[in-house]
Protein backbone atom coordinates (compact mmCIF):
# COMPACT_ATOMS: atom_id res chain seq x y z
CA UNK A 1 0.00 0.00 0.00
CA UNK A 2 1.45 3.78 -0.96
CA UNK A 3 1.72 5.95 1.71
CA UNK A 4 0.70 9.99 1.33
CA UNK A 5 2.39 12.23 3.87
CA UNK A 6 -0.16 15.31 3.45
CA UNK A 7 -3.96 14.87 2.67
CA UNK A 8 -6.37 17.96 2.25
CA UNK A 9 -8.65 18.89 5.21
CA UNK A 10 -10.99 21.77 4.95
CA UNK A 11 -14.76 22.12 5.16
CA UNK A 12 -17.90 24.25 2.77
CA UNK A 13 -20.80 23.06 1.71
CA UNK A 14 -23.79 24.45 -0.90
CA UNK A 15 -26.97 25.64 -0.54
CA UNK A 16 -30.31 25.09 -3.22
CA UNK A 17 -30.70 26.01 -6.69
CA UNK A 18 -33.97 25.80 -8.31
CA UNK A 19 -33.30 25.10 -12.33
CA UNK A 20 -33.18 22.64 -15.22
CA UNK A 21 -34.07 18.90 -15.65
CA UNK A 22 -30.65 17.04 -15.82
CA UNK A 23 -29.70 14.71 -13.24
CA UNK A 24 -27.60 17.17 -11.74
CA UNK A 25 -30.56 19.36 -10.49
CA UNK A 26 -31.71 16.45 -8.95
CA UNK A 27 -29.67 17.04 -6.03
CA UNK A 28 -30.90 19.75 -3.60
CA UNK A 29 -29.60 21.78 -0.43
CA UNK A 30 -26.26 20.63 0.61
CA UNK A 31 -24.87 20.52 -3.02
CA UNK A 32 -26.40 22.90 -5.38
CA UNK A 33 -24.62 26.37 -6.09
CA UNK A 34 -27.03 29.32 -4.97
CA UNK A 35 -27.38 32.81 -4.71
CA UNK A 36 -26.76 34.94 -2.13
CA UNK A 37 -29.17 37.86 -1.83
CA UNK A 38 -27.49 40.67 -1.04
CA UNK A 39 -29.73 42.89 -1.07
CA UNK A 40 -31.02 41.63 2.32
CA UNK A 41 -28.12 41.50 3.79
CA UNK A 42 -26.63 44.21 6.08
CA UNK A 43 -22.86 44.57 5.75
CA UNK A 44 -20.50 46.40 7.56
CA UNK A 45 -18.09 46.56 4.02
CA UNK A 46 -14.94 46.28 5.91
CA UNK A 47 -12.85 42.89 7.41
CA UNK A 48 -9.42 42.81 9.20
CA UNK A 49 -7.08 40.55 7.47
CA UNK A 50 -5.93 38.45 10.24
CA UNK A 51 -10.21 37.51 10.48
CA UNK A 52 -10.18 37.10 6.77
CA UNK A 53 -6.98 34.86 7.28
CA UNK A 54 -8.70 32.77 10.06
CA UNK A 55 -10.95 30.85 7.14
CA UNK A 56 -7.16 29.04 6.18
CA UNK A 57 -6.36 27.77 9.39
CA UNK A 58 -6.65 24.58 8.46
CA UNK A 59 -6.37 24.83 4.95
CA UNK A 60 -2.86 22.52 3.67
CA UNK A 61 -1.89 25.90 1.87
CA UNK A 62 -1.93 28.47 5.04
CA UNK A 63 1.59 28.67 5.22
CA UNK A 64 1.95 29.54 0.95
CA UNK A 65 -0.70 32.27 1.15
CA UNK A 66 0.66 33.68 4.88
CA UNK A 67 4.19 34.22 3.15
CA UNK A 68 3.20 35.20 0.02
CA UNK A 69 0.64 38.12 0.80
CA UNK A 70 3.39 38.66 3.50
CA UNK A 71 0.79 38.61 6.16
CA UNK A 72 3.28 39.82 8.65
CA UNK A 73 3.02 43.06 7.66
CA UNK A 74 -0.73 43.79 6.92
CA UNK A 75 -2.38 41.50 9.45
CA UNK A 76 -3.69 44.31 11.04
CA UNK A 77 -4.95 46.32 8.21
CA UNK A 78 -9.20 46.61 7.54
CA UNK A 79 -9.91 45.36 3.96
CA UNK A 80 -12.81 47.97 2.84
CA UNK A 81 -14.72 46.21 0.00
CA UNK A 82 -19.22 46.07 0.43
CA UNK A 83 -20.28 42.87 1.72
CA UNK A 84 -16.81 41.01 2.03
CA UNK A 85 -17.81 40.50 5.44
CA UNK A 86 -21.27 39.05 4.31
CA UNK A 87 -19.15 36.41 2.58
CA UNK A 88 -16.90 35.36 4.66
CA UNK A 89 -19.52 34.93 7.62
CA UNK A 90 -21.24 32.58 5.01
CA UNK A 91 -17.66 30.58 4.42
CA UNK A 92 -16.99 30.52 8.07
CA UNK A 93 -20.22 28.94 8.89
CA UNK A 94 -19.52 26.26 6.30
CA UNK A 95 -16.39 25.69 6.98
CA UNK A 96 -17.60 24.90 10.53
CA UNK A 97 -20.09 22.42 9.27
CA UNK A 98 -19.03 20.95 6.53
CA UNK A 99 -15.29 18.68 6.59
CA UNK A 100 -13.52 17.80 3.45
CA UNK A 101 -10.69 16.13 3.24
CA UNK A 102 -9.00 13.03 1.11
CA UNK A 103 -8.32 9.08 1.31
CA UNK A 104 -6.39 7.81 -1.09
CA UNK A 105 -7.02 3.44 -2.29
CA UNK A 106 -6.49 1.26 -4.64
CA UNK A 107 -9.62 0.26 -7.31
CA UNK A 108 -8.89 -3.19 -6.57
CA UNK A 109 -10.26 -2.17 -2.88
CA UNK A 110 -13.66 -0.64 -3.63
CA UNK A 111 -17.08 -2.16 -3.61
CA UNK A 112 -19.79 -0.61 -4.83
CA UNK A 113 -23.86 -1.17 -3.46
CA UNK A 114 -26.85 0.65 -4.27
CA UNK A 115 -28.66 2.39 -1.20
CA UNK A 116 -31.83 0.10 0.11
CA UNK A 117 -32.85 3.77 1.74
CA UNK A 118 -33.93 7.14 0.31
CA UNK A 119 -30.93 9.26 1.21
CA UNK A 120 -31.45 13.06 1.78
CA UNK A 121 -30.55 15.70 -1.45
CA UNK A 122 -29.56 12.45 -3.32
CA UNK A 123 -32.52 10.60 -3.82
CA UNK A 124 -33.26 6.94 -4.04
CA UNK A 125 -30.83 3.84 -4.66
CA UNK A 126 -27.90 5.88 -4.34
CA UNK A 127 -24.71 4.38 -4.82
CA UNK A 128 -22.47 3.43 -1.85
CA UNK A 129 -18.57 2.90 -2.22
CA UNK A 130 -16.89 0.86 0.33
CA UNK A 131 -12.80 1.23 0.42
CA UNK A 132 -11.93 -1.59 2.13
CA UNK A 133 -8.75 -0.90 2.57
CA UNK A 134 -7.40 2.98 2.18
CA UNK A 135 -4.73 5.48 3.62
CA UNK A 136 -5.92 8.74 5.37
CA UNK A 137 -2.93 10.72 5.78
CA UNK A 138 -0.16 8.12 6.84
CA UNK A 139 -2.16 5.48 8.41
CA UNK A 140 -3.76 2.44 6.89
CA UNK A 141 -7.59 2.04 7.55
CA UNK A 142 -10.35 -0.23 6.29
CA UNK A 143 -14.00 -0.38 5.92
CA UNK A 144 -15.48 3.07 4.69
CA UNK A 145 -18.57 3.57 3.19
CA UNK A 146 -19.31 6.57 1.27
CA UNK A 147 -22.47 7.58 -1.03
CA UNK A 148 -21.27 8.52 -4.60
CA UNK A 149 -22.38 12.47 -5.59
CA UNK A 150 -21.38 14.74 -8.58
CA UNK A 151 -19.48 12.95 -10.83
CA UNK A 152 -17.36 10.51 -8.95
CA UNK A 153 -19.17 7.53 -9.98
CA UNK A 154 -19.08 8.45 -13.39
CA UNK A 155 -15.07 8.83 -12.83
CA UNK A 156 -15.03 5.59 -11.75
CA UNK A 157 -17.05 3.66 -14.48
CA UNK A 158 -14.70 6.21 -17.02
CA UNK A 159 -11.10 4.18 -16.50
CA UNK A 160 -12.59 0.80 -17.64
CA UNK A 161 -15.13 2.85 -20.43
CA UNK A 162 -18.30 1.28 -19.31
CA UNK A 163 -20.13 4.67 -17.48
CA UNK A 164 -22.68 4.89 -20.00
CA UNK A 165 -22.97 1.60 -19.71
CA UNK A 166 -22.68 1.13 -15.98
CA UNK A 167 -25.69 4.04 -15.53
CA UNK A 168 -28.31 2.43 -18.41
CA UNK A 169 -27.61 -1.18 -15.88
CA UNK A 170 -28.14 0.72 -12.65
CA UNK A 171 -30.99 2.39 -14.09
CA UNK A 172 -32.83 -0.73 -15.45
CA UNK A 173 -32.66 -2.62 -11.94
CA UNK A 174 -29.83 -4.66 -13.72
CA UNK A 175 -27.50 -3.59 -10.52
CA UNK A 176 -26.10 -7.17 -10.34
CA UNK A 177 -25.06 -6.88 -14.01
CA UNK A 178 -23.13 -3.41 -12.94
CA UNK A 179 -21.66 -5.18 -10.09
CA UNK A 180 -20.08 -8.72 -12.41
CA UNK A 181 -18.64 -6.05 -14.72
CA UNK A 182 -16.93 -4.19 -11.81
CA UNK A 183 -15.78 -7.13 -10.04
CA UNK A 184 -14.12 -8.70 -13.16
CA UNK A 185 -12.24 -5.47 -13.55
CA UNK A 186 -11.12 -5.66 -9.61
CA UNK A 187 -10.20 -9.47 -9.68
CA UNK A 188 -7.97 -8.34 -13.47
CA UNK A 189 -6.21 -5.49 -10.93
CA UNK A 190 -5.41 -8.01 -8.72
CA UNK A 191 -2.78 -9.33 -11.01
CA UNK A 192 -2.52 -7.07 -13.70
CA UNK A 193 -0.61 -3.61 -13.55
CA UNK A 194 -2.42 -2.03 -16.09
CA UNK A 195 -5.63 -2.23 -14.45
CA UNK A 196 -4.56 -1.80 -10.75
CA UNK A 197 -5.20 2.33 -10.01
CA UNK A 198 -3.98 4.56 -7.14
CA UNK A 199 -6.25 7.48 -6.49
CA UNK A 200 -7.52 9.90 -4.28
CA UNK A 201 -10.85 9.92 -2.82
CA UNK A 202 -12.28 13.26 -2.18
CA UNK A 203 -14.55 13.20 0.64
CA UNK A 204 -16.98 15.73 2.45
CA UNK A 205 -18.55 14.96 6.00
CA UNK A 206 -21.58 16.52 6.90
CA UNK A 207 -24.92 15.60 9.46
CA UNK A 208 -22.85 12.41 10.44
CA UNK A 209 -23.01 11.36 6.42
CA UNK A 210 -19.71 10.70 4.50
CA UNK A 211 -19.93 11.84 0.58
CA UNK A 212 -17.20 10.37 -2.51
CA UNK A 213 -16.97 14.03 -4.05
CA UNK A 214 -14.89 12.66 -6.95
CA UNK A 215 -11.87 10.82 -7.34
CA UNK A 216 -8.35 12.18 -8.83
CA UNK A 217 -4.63 11.47 -9.31
CA UNK A 218 -2.70 10.94 -5.91
CA UNK A 219 -0.25 13.58 -6.67
CA UNK A 220 -1.19 15.36 -9.87
CA UNK A 221 -4.39 17.21 -8.50
CA UNK A 222 -4.28 20.48 -6.39
CA UNK A 223 -7.61 21.30 -5.09
CA UNK A 224 -8.21 24.97 -3.47
CA UNK A 225 -11.61 25.32 -2.32
CA UNK A 226 -13.60 28.02 -2.15
CA UNK A 227 -12.30 29.75 1.01
CA UNK A 228 -8.85 29.94 -0.64
CA UNK A 229 -10.05 31.55 -3.33
CA UNK A 230 -11.97 34.15 -1.31
CA UNK A 231 -9.16 34.81 0.77
CA UNK A 232 -6.35 35.34 -2.22
CA UNK A 233 -8.75 37.29 -3.65
CA UNK A 234 -9.81 40.00 -1.14
CA UNK A 235 -5.98 40.02 -0.37
CA UNK A 236 -5.40 40.72 -4.09
CA UNK A 237 -8.07 44.08 -4.14
CA UNK A 238 -6.46 45.23 -0.88
CA UNK A 239 -3.14 45.31 -2.34
CA UNK A 240 -4.44 46.76 -5.20
CA UNK A 241 -6.52 49.29 -3.55
CA UNK A 242 -3.21 50.35 -1.30
CA UNK A 243 -1.31 50.74 -4.50
CA UNK A 244 -3.70 52.39 -5.95
CA UNK A 245 -5.48 55.29 -4.00
CA UNK A 246 -9.36 55.94 -5.01
CA UNK A 247 -10.01 52.65 -6.42
CA UNK A 248 -12.84 50.34 -4.61
CA UNK A 249 -14.84 47.71 -4.90
CA UNK A 250 -18.37 46.34 -4.24
CA UNK A 251 -18.97 42.78 -4.42
CA UNK A 252 -21.91 43.16 -6.32
CA UNK A 253 -22.58 39.12 -7.04
CA UNK A 254 -22.33 35.87 -4.92
CA UNK A 255 -23.13 32.09 -5.32
CA UNK A 256 -21.60 29.76 -2.95
CA UNK A 257 -21.91 25.86 -3.33
CA UNK A 258 -19.68 22.89 -1.41
CA UNK A 259 -17.42 22.64 -4.59
CA UNK A 260 -17.94 25.79 -6.55
CA UNK A 261 -17.88 29.73 -5.73
CA UNK A 262 -18.76 32.63 -7.97
CA UNK A 263 -18.54 35.93 -6.80
CA UNK A 264 -18.31 39.47 -8.54
CA UNK A 265 -16.63 42.41 -7.50
CA UNK A 266 -17.25 45.48 -9.49
CA UNK A 267 -15.11 48.78 -9.17
CA UNK A 268 -17.42 51.36 -7.74
CA UNK A 269 -15.99 54.34 -9.60
CA UNK A 270 -18.37 54.35 -13.10
CA UNK A 271 -18.32 55.97 -16.28
CA UNK A 272 -20.47 57.14 -18.73
CA UNK A 273 -21.58 55.04 -21.47
CA UNK A 274 -24.29 56.83 -23.20
CA UNK A 275 -27.22 54.51 -24.10
CA UNK A 276 -25.68 51.82 -21.88
CA UNK A 277 -25.81 54.07 -18.90
CA UNK A 278 -23.19 53.72 -16.32
CA UNK A 279 -20.54 50.92 -16.83
CA UNK A 280 -17.82 50.24 -14.54
CA UNK A 281 -14.70 47.60 -14.54
CA UNK A 282 -15.65 44.00 -12.60
CA UNK A 283 -13.88 40.52 -12.01
CA UNK A 284 -15.77 37.55 -12.38
CA UNK A 285 -13.93 35.78 -9.85
CA UNK A 286 -14.98 31.30 -9.98
CA UNK A 287 -13.90 28.65 -8.77
CA UNK A 288 -15.04 24.61 -9.41
CA UNK A 289 -13.97 21.77 -7.75
CA UNK A 290 -15.51 19.55 -10.14
CA UNK A 291 -14.62 21.01 -13.31
CA UNK A 292 -11.42 21.53 -15.39
CA UNK A 293 -10.92 25.49 -14.21
CA UNK A 294 -9.85 25.33 -10.10
CA UNK A 295 -9.34 29.02 -10.43
CA UNK A 296 -10.36 32.09 -12.83
CA UNK A 297 -10.21 34.97 -13.10
CA UNK A 298 -12.10 36.74 -15.58
CA UNK A 299 -12.67 40.71 -16.57
CA UNK A 300 -16.04 41.78 -17.37
CA UNK A 301 -17.96 45.14 -18.10
CA UNK A 302 -20.58 45.39 -15.51
CA UNK A 303 -23.10 47.67 -17.38
CA UNK A 304 -26.33 49.66 -15.87
CA UNK A 305 -28.47 48.41 -13.37
CA UNK A 306 -27.74 49.62 -8.96
CA UNK A 307 -25.23 48.68 -7.11
CA UNK A 308 -26.54 44.71 -6.65
CA UNK A 309 -28.12 43.98 -10.48
CA UNK A 310 -27.51 45.14 -13.85
CA UNK A 311 -25.62 43.06 -16.80
CA UNK A 312 -22.02 41.50 -16.89
CA UNK A 313 -20.44 41.87 -20.77
CA UNK A 314 -17.48 39.55 -21.55
CA UNK A 315 -15.02 41.15 -23.42
CA UNK A 316 -14.82 40.02 -27.06
CA UNK A 317 -13.62 36.35 -28.10
CA UNK A 318 -10.67 38.13 -29.44
CA UNK A 319 -9.25 39.45 -26.34
CA UNK A 320 -10.10 36.99 -24.01
CA UNK A 321 -6.24 35.74 -23.78
CA UNK A 322 -5.63 39.59 -22.56
CA UNK A 323 -8.49 39.50 -20.03
CA UNK A 324 -8.61 35.87 -18.19
CA UNK A 325 -6.86 34.41 -15.77
CA UNK A 326 -7.17 30.88 -15.79
CA UNK A 327 -5.14 27.93 -12.72
CA UNK A 328 -5.90 24.12 -13.36
CA UNK A 329 -5.99 21.65 -10.85
CA UNK A 330 -2.39 20.59 -12.19
CA UNK A 331 -1.08 23.95 -10.84
CA UNK A 332 0.70 23.84 -7.79
CA UNK A 333 0.34 26.05 -5.02
CA UNK A 334 3.69 27.76 -5.76
CA UNK A 335 2.53 28.45 -9.48
CA UNK A 336 -1.09 29.77 -8.82
CA UNK A 337 0.18 32.16 -6.08
CA UNK A 338 3.23 33.05 -8.73
CA UNK A 339 0.45 33.79 -11.21
CA UNK A 340 -1.81 36.02 -8.63
CA UNK A 341 0.84 38.23 -9.17
CA UNK A 342 -0.60 39.36 -12.52
CA UNK A 343 -4.34 39.99 -11.19
CA UNK A 344 -3.68 43.54 -11.52
CA UNK A 345 -3.47 43.73 -15.05
CA UNK A 346 -7.37 42.50 -15.42
CA UNK A 347 -8.37 45.73 -13.27
CA UNK A 348 -9.84 48.44 -14.31
CA UNK A 349 -9.40 50.58 -17.81
CA UNK A 350 -12.73 50.49 -19.28
CA UNK A 351 -12.66 53.28 -21.82
CA UNK A 352 -12.06 50.47 -24.96
CA UNK A 353 -15.11 48.91 -23.97
CA UNK A 354 -17.25 51.55 -23.60
CA UNK A 355 -16.36 53.00 -27.25
CA UNK A 356 -17.06 49.35 -28.27
CA UNK A 357 -20.56 49.80 -26.41
CA UNK A 358 -21.01 53.11 -28.53
CA UNK A 359 -20.20 51.38 -32.21
CA UNK A 360 -23.22 48.49 -31.14
CA UNK A 361 -25.58 51.24 -30.98
CA UNK A 362 -24.52 52.98 -34.49
CA UNK A 363 -24.81 49.66 -36.66
CA UNK A 364 -27.82 47.59 -34.57
CA UNK A 365 -31.15 47.93 -33.30
CA UNK A 366 -31.96 46.85 -29.79
CA UNK A 367 -35.14 44.69 -31.33
CA UNK A 368 -32.38 43.09 -34.05
CA UNK A 369 -30.08 42.04 -31.09
CA UNK A 370 -33.00 40.79 -29.16
CA UNK A 371 -33.96 38.66 -32.28
CA UNK A 372 -30.77 37.27 -32.17
CA UNK A 373 -30.75 36.52 -28.63
CA UNK A 374 -33.74 35.03 -28.71
CA UNK A 375 -33.12 33.00 -31.82
CA UNK A 376 -29.54 31.54 -29.46
CA UNK A 377 -31.90 30.68 -26.37
CA UNK A 378 -34.32 28.40 -28.94
CA UNK A 379 -32.30 26.70 -30.72
CA UNK A 380 -32.85 23.10 -30.20
CA UNK A 381 -29.76 22.18 -29.40
CA UNK A 382 -29.00 24.87 -26.82
CA UNK A 383 -28.33 24.24 -23.72
CA UNK A 384 -31.29 26.64 -22.57
CA UNK A 385 -34.49 24.46 -24.55
CA UNK A 386 -35.84 23.31 -21.15
CA UNK A 387 -35.45 26.86 -20.08
CA UNK A 388 -38.79 29.15 -21.16
CA UNK A 389 -38.86 31.23 -18.22
CA UNK A 390 -35.33 32.79 -19.35
CA UNK A 391 -36.82 33.20 -23.17
CA UNK A 392 -40.00 34.32 -22.04
CA UNK A 393 -38.00 37.28 -21.05
CA UNK A 394 -36.74 37.80 -24.82
CA UNK A 395 -40.18 37.53 -26.17
CA UNK A 396 -41.43 40.78 -26.34
CA UNK A 397 -40.48 43.01 -28.67
CA UNK A 398 -38.86 46.50 -28.17
CA UNK A 399 -40.50 49.02 -30.04
CA UNK A 400 -37.87 51.54 -32.14
CA UNK A 401 -37.45 54.45 -29.84
CA UNK A 402 -34.48 56.44 -27.89
CA UNK A 403 -35.25 53.76 -24.29
CA UNK A 404 -35.02 50.54 -26.72
CA UNK A 405 -31.55 50.21 -25.82
CA UNK A 406 -32.73 51.13 -22.00
CA UNK A 407 -35.28 47.81 -22.60
CA UNK A 408 -32.90 45.28 -23.55
CA UNK A 409 -30.28 46.29 -20.93
CA UNK A 410 -33.50 45.80 -18.14
CA UNK A 411 -34.20 42.29 -20.09
CA UNK A 412 -30.69 41.23 -19.70
CA UNK A 413 -30.43 41.95 -16.28
CA UNK A 414 -33.70 40.08 -15.53
CA UNK A 415 -31.68 36.83 -17.30
CA UNK A 416 -29.11 37.70 -15.09
CA UNK A 417 -31.83 38.01 -11.84
CA UNK A 418 -32.62 34.29 -12.85
CA UNK A 419 -31.82 31.38 -10.05
CA UNK A 420 -30.23 29.26 -12.72
CA UNK A 421 -27.23 26.91 -12.71
CA UNK A 422 -24.16 29.33 -12.68
CA UNK A 423 -22.60 27.15 -15.49
CA UNK A 424 -25.51 27.79 -17.58
CA UNK A 425 -25.51 31.27 -16.64
CA UNK A 426 -21.97 31.54 -17.56
CA UNK A 427 -23.17 30.53 -21.42
CA UNK A 428 -25.86 33.25 -21.04
CA UNK A 429 -23.12 36.12 -20.37
CA UNK A 430 -21.63 34.46 -23.00
CA UNK A 431 -24.25 34.29 -25.73
CA UNK A 432 -25.51 37.86 -24.90
CA UNK A 433 -21.72 39.56 -25.18
CA UNK A 434 -20.83 37.82 -28.64
CA UNK A 435 -23.92 39.34 -30.10
CA UNK A 436 -24.01 42.65 -28.46
CA UNK A 437 -20.18 42.79 -29.68
CA UNK A 438 -19.90 40.88 -32.75
CA UNK A 439 -21.49 44.34 -34.59
CA UNK A 440 -18.58 46.35 -33.45
CA UNK A 441 -16.29 45.97 -36.34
Amino acid sequence: MQHQSKTEDWCSTGLPLQFGKSEYHKMADRFIQKRISLHDEVSTGKLKVSKLFELLNDHPYREEVWKQYQLDQIKDDVIVIDHIDVIYKRIKFLNEHFRRFSVFAYNKDISIAESKTYIEDVGEKALIFNLNEYVEIDEVKGNLDCIAIYDSKNTFFDEYDMAKFANRLYKDNLGELADYNINYFKDLAETNKKFKKYKSYRLVQNKEELFLRGITSVDRYFEYGIDFTFVVSMLSFHKDMIANEGNAYVISSAAISESKLEIIVADKNLKDAGEFGKVSSAMVITTNDLGQGSLNYSKVIKVGGSLFNGVYIFPPSDEVQKTKLVLSHSSTPLTVLAKLREFNALLNNTDEFIKDLQEVKKMKSAEELRQRILLKLSNPRSAFKDAHQLRDIFRLAIANEIESFAKLLDMCGKAEELDIDYDLKEKLRVIISDILLSTRK
